[in-house]
């Protein structure tokens, strides 16, 4: 009996010691637990810092940063791009346009402006397209291209454009920069090796004597978009691209086009491409104008306009359906020019079936101004608005270049 009370004794004293142990080693394990999580921790923000640009591990940030300063500094006067993706919030305060055409004469006259924007107070008109390139090749105001500035292109026409821009929008006005595009007589004879020649030597010439820039010439590009987006820093929310096409009038069959590298309707669709990809980054809208005949015809009309190809590359298109520009005979119509309403009823038929999975949409010019010995007035000014609203497209612009606008054609605000 001793002898088990002895045993059982000793039982009892080992209990103590045995729990303690494994307190000990559960400590132990919690200690080693605490210490992973914050290592791994350590790890993983290193590593997201790291990925993202940051400084990486602890301890590296100010040395880092000072690297990063002094690689990259940041020149007095620099343009900066904004600091948002500005093309996220460009669709959300876009307007239908319902717009007319305004020359950089009209939109700096102390007498013509006030009238344009008293006729967009008081009816539905919402947008000026506003020449910022013209036809010769101006740069209608101050703009801070050097390139326009060394090579004589830039006027001041506009004395202001900032001023303008706020003005238009006090009054809820759209501004749209129109650039004309190859159609330059300026640069053409000041840089001849930007030019389209002649196979006899010296500038092509079309039938009034003017000459049109390369568009196989990247270095046009360039200049043209740097034009379109000084437009667009200075508050213009659209580009338009006028004349961005080839020659239409003229022999042209003598016209050499040094480095021609593709067809002509690649050349105009590429440099469309170029334009938009760096235009859109800025929050604008990118337009080209087209001849309302491509809207019918399945060629580019030997100009390059190939209208499923420019409108692969653009936001907008927006053909030139002016009646008077149509030949007799045209959609068996024996008189477009004398038929605005079925002529435009026609060419908008057409937009809707060509522009259909382009992504592109489709904004008329129409005509307001008499051509070809037909009177036009309110009558033929609200047939083409029905007929380009009846075939469902909600925008449109009026062309008259002398500006005298059929207010009486125009819904009321």
């Amino acid at each position: 009996m001793a002898q088990v009370e002895t045993i059982r004794s000793s039982r009892r004293s080992r209990r103590p010691t045995r729990r303690k142990g494994a307190a000990r080693r559960l400590a132990g394990i919690a200690v080693l637990a605490v210490v992973c999580f914050g290592a791994g921790f350590i790890l993983f923000w290193s590593l997201g810092s790291w990925i993202v640009g940051g400084p990486g591990f602890p301890g590296t940030g100010a040395k880092t940063s000072q690297a990063a300063a002094a690689v990259i500094p940041a020149a007095a006067g620099t343009p900066l791009e904004p600091p948002v993706d500005l093309r996220a919030f460009r669709d959300l305060s876009y307007v239908p346009v319902k717009g007319i055409y305004v020359t950089s004469y009209a939109a700096s006259s102390a007498d013509l402006l006030p009238k344009l924007i008293a006729l967009a107070d008081n009816t539905e008109i919402n947008a000026f397209v506003i020449d910022v390139k013209d036809d010769m090749g101006h740069v209608t105001y101050q703009a801070d291209v050097p390139f326009a500035r060394q090579t004589g292109t830039v006027t001041s026409r506009i004395k202001d454009i900032d001023a303008l821009i706020a003005k238009l929008q006090a009054h809820h006005i759209t501004p749209i920069a129109r650039v004309g595009c190859f159609k330059d007589n300026v640069l053409a004879h000041n840089r001849p090796d930007l030019a389209e020649k002649d196979k006899s030597g010296g500038l092509w010439k079309d039938f009034k004597g003017l000459s049109y820039t390369n568009p196989y010439n990247h270095e046009v590009w360039e200049y043209l978009v740097q034009v379109a987006e000084d437009a667009a820093r200075h508050g213009f929310r659209e580009i338009q691209f006028d004349y961005v096409r080839f020659p239409s009038d003229g022999k042209v069959s003598d016209t050499v086009y040094p480095g021609q590298y593709c067809a002509k309707e690649d050349a105009i669709a590429g440099f469309l491409a170029y334009a938009r990809a760096r235009l859109e980054k800025l929050g604008v809208w990118v337009s080209a104008d087209v001849f309302g005949l491509t809207l019918h015809v399945t060629d580019d009309l030997g100009i390059g306009q190939r209208i499923e190809k420019i409108a692969q590359n653009v936001d907008i298109v927006c053909p030139m359906v002016y009646p008077s520009h149509y030949s007799k005979g045209s959609y068996g119509i024996d008189n477009p020019n004398a038929s605005p309403y079925e002529t435009v009823t026609h060419a908008m038929q057409d937009m809707k079936r060509r522009l259909a999975g382009t992504g592109a949409m489709g904004r008329p010019w129409l005509q307001d101004v008499s051509l070809g010995g037909i009177t036009y007035g309110v009558a033929e000014v609200k047939a083409q608005i029905k007929a380009a609203e009846e075939q469902g497209f909600t925008e449109w612009i009026l062309w008259d270049p002398a500006h005298r606008y059929t207010e009486g054609a125009l819904r009321r605000e």
